[in-house]
């Protein structure tokens, strides 16, 4: 199903290190034909963070200004709304009269973490109808090199699908989008959270103790991390950990002994304990 309607102009609300990452990544493309965004405005609560992501993007030939304290003139010039703010500033930010009154009518983005669509259409009350679409999307930290795995939701609604379409080409231009249903959403957000953590400590932990053994921070660091790289591509291609970690194993190899070590080290345990706790902190609204 393609995009049908003509080019909309998107405001992001907020700006943090995600919201940055994700306007690096789909400013290239919006210029270009068939781009179903014109053109950005990216509003901010202070004049100090237009000035220093005015800076960052200085010269660049894309359709996008800044702006600071103008977030209702904002999305009243916009026809979607990328949701980017830090989630503890939802109140301050969309109880705002002028704010609820300039989103009628608009095609709402969310990626406020722990925030179900439930909240935000509490949140702005007889402001929207029912109609009004919102999607609610989770970006990971590979934004900022386009190696995302971004989450989004299921509309529920004709008006939400194609917002749904629009929102995929968005953080399509970020990396890899999963199209999750409500039931597992937050489950997904944990675990996505989760692998990203025990990518930086194992590493780290890897690296460090490779320069123990002589191997330079900067080679150890490199090594490990593409290795790693290079067995998850292998996964995302198709071969599952377990034909994978089967294959590795070959009697008497580094890699089969490591597996086993691993395997009856009590690992299992540990990743079990702490992936529930990720997920039960992106549960918790």
């Amino acid at each position: 199903m393609a995009l049908s309607r003509k080019p909309v102009r998107l405001t992001f609300l907020g700006g943090g290190h995600i919201g940055q990452a994700l306007l690096s990544a789909i400013l290239p493309s919006v210029s270009q034909k068939g781009s179903p965004i014109s053109g950005i405005t990216v509003a901010f609560g202070s004049e100090e963070s237009k000035a220093r992501l005015q800076k960052q993007f200085h010269g660049t030939p894309h359709p996008v200004r800044f702006v600071s304290n103008q977030n209702p003139q904002a999305v009243n010039s916009s026809e979607a709304i990328l949701l980017a703010f830090p989630p503890d500033q939802i109140q301050t930010v969309l109880r705002d009269a002028a704010m609820q009154n300039a989103l009628k009518g608009k095609t709402i983005i969310s990626i406020l973490a722990r925030t179900p669509r439930t909240t935000l259409r509490d949140l702005l009350g007889e402001t929207i109808s029912e109609e009004t679409p919102i999607i609610r999307a989770m970006p990971t930290i590979g934004t900022e090199i386009h190696e995302s795995a971004t989450l989004i939701g299921p509309p529920t609604s004709s008006a939400e699908e194609e917002a749904l379409l629009l929102a995929t080409w968005i953080f399509s231009q970020a990396g890899r989008v999963f199209h999750v249903t409500d039931d597992y959403f937050d489950t997904a957000t944990g675990l996505s959270a989760f692998s990203n953590a025990l990518t930086t400590v194992a590493t780290q932990i890897l690296a460090h103790t490779a320069l123990e053994e002589g191997i330079p921070a900067e080679d150890a660091v490199a090594i490990a991390a593409q290795c790693i790289r290079g067995t998850a591509s292998i996964m995302l291609a198709g071969k599952s950990p377990g034909d994978l970690g089967a294959s590795l194993s070959a009697p008497g190899s580094i890699t089969g002994q490591a597996i086993e070590n691993l395997r009856s080290s009590g690992l299992q345990r540990i990743l079990e304990d702490t992936l529930a706790e990720a997920i039960a902190r992106a549960k918790n609204y």
